[in-house]
C-alpha cells in the first residue's frame, strides 16, 4: 500500500483568539510559559468506529489498539505533565470513519479522523485544546490485506494529527530563533501558532514580519496577524492595513476597521473618517462609523476626571 495522501487539516476557532491574549506591557521578550502550566494526560479514547464494506467484505477496525498507539505517541512527546494532584487534567478523543470509493479505475480507501483534545478546568492554556479534522486516502486494489491497510490508513491519519500537535506544542518552549523560522514556515497551522507564541511572548522584533503576514494567502494567517499586532499595541500597522487589498470585502473590512479602532491613534482616527465619509459601500461606511465611535468614546475614557 502506497502512503496517505497529505491530510488537509481543518483547525476550528481561530478567529479573533487575541482577545484572550494579555497586553503588552513592555517591548522585552517574556519567558516561554512554564512547566507548571500544562496539564496531564488523562487518556485517549476511540469512539465505537463503524464496519466499511470493502470489496464485499467487512472491515472492522481494532479501536483499542488505535488508542493505545495515540498515546504512545503522546506519552513519548512529553508535551504533557506527570500526573499530580488539582493539575488540570486533558483527555483526548478520536473519532474515526473509514470508507471506500469504488467509482474510480483504481478503488481508494478512506479514514476521515477527528480528534478533540479537552482540558479540564479550562482555565489552562487554551493552546492544549484542540478540535481538527483530517482525511487521508490511498489506493488499494484487492481484498487481501484489506483490514490491516485501513487499519494502518487510520493510524498514519491520526498520527499526523498528533505529530502536528505536538510541533506545535514544543514550539512554545521553543527559541526565538525556531518561532522566526515558523513564521515563515510552509503550513498555514504553524505560521498560525508562531504568532500566537509572539504574541504571549512579546517578541516585537517579528513586527516587519508580521505586518508581511497581514497579506497572507490564509484568512487563518491573516486574522493571526491582525490579532498580534493588536496585542502588542503595534500602531504602526494602521499604515498597512489603510493599504488592504480587501477594501471591497465586507467581512474581511469589519475585523480590519474593529482592529484599527482598537489600536487608536491620529492616523486611526484619521482613516476611520474617511472610510466613513466616502467608501462607496453603505454597509462599510457603518461599520467604519461604528469603530470611530468606539476609539472616540475609548479615547474619552482614558480622560483625566477633574
Amino acid at each position: 500500500m502506497t502512503g496517505a495522501r497529505h491530510a488537509k487539516i481543518v483547525a476550528a476557532g481561530l478567529l479573533a483568539w487575541w482577545s484572550f491574549l494579555p497586553a503588552c506591557k513592555s517591548c522585552g521578550e517574556k519567558p516561554s510559559p512554564a512547566v507548571a502550566g500544562r496539564p496531564s494526560l488523562a487518556g485517549v479514547t476511540v469512539k465505537p468506529i463503524a464496519p466499511v464494506f470493502f470489496l464485499g467484505t467487512e472491515i472492522q477496525l481494532d479501536g483499542v489498539d488505535l488508542a493505545a498507539k495515540a498515546k504512545k505517541v503522546l506519552d513519548d512527546a512529553k508535551v504533557f505533565a506527570l500526573p499530580e494532584s488539582e493539575r488540570p487534567i486533558a483527555q483526548v478523543s478520536l473519532t474515526v470513519e473509514v470508507f471506500s470509493v469504488a467509482e474510480t479505475a483504481q478503488p481508494e480507501i478512506g479514514a476521515k479522523v477527528r480528534l478533540r483534545i479537552t482540558v479540564r478546568p479550562s482555565a489552562v492554556p487554551a493552546r492544549f485544546s484542540e478540535d481538527v479534522e483530517a482525511v487521508g486516502q490511498a489506493p488499494m486494489a484487492e481484498t487481501d490485506g484489506a483490514r490491516a491497510a485501513f487499519q494502518h490508513l487510520a493510524e498514519r491519519t491520526v498520527g499526523d494529527l498528533l505529530l502536528a500537535f505536538v510541533s506545535r506544542q514544543k514550539l512554545w518552549e521553543g527559541s526565538i530563533a525556531e518561532i522566526a523560522a515558523a513564521l515563515k514556515s510552509a503550513e498555514s497551522d504553524v505560521r498560525v501558532e508562531a504568532l500566537r507564541i509572539v504574541a504571549a511572548r512579546s517578541l516585537r522584533a517579528e513586527i516587519p514580519t508580521i505586518l508581511h503576514l497581514l497579506s497572507d494567502e490564509d484568512e487563518n494567517v491573516r486574522d493571526a496577524a491582525l490579532g498580534t499586532l493588536v496585542a502588542l499595541h503595534e500602531r504602526d500597522a494602521v499604515k498597512v492595513l489603510a493599504e488592504s487589498r480587501h477594501m471591497r470585502d465586507a467581512r474581511e473590512m469589519r475585523k480590519i476597521l474593529d482592529a484599527i479602532a482598537t489600536l487608536g491613534g491620529r492616523e486611526a482616527q484619521e482613516y476611520l473618517s474617511f472610510v466613513a465619509e466616502t467608501h462607496d459601500d453603505e454597509e462599510i461606511r457603518d461599520m467604519a462609523k461604528a469603530a470611530l465611535d468606539r476609539l472616540e468614546r475609548h479615547g474619552q475614557s482614558k480622560q483625566p476626571t477633574k
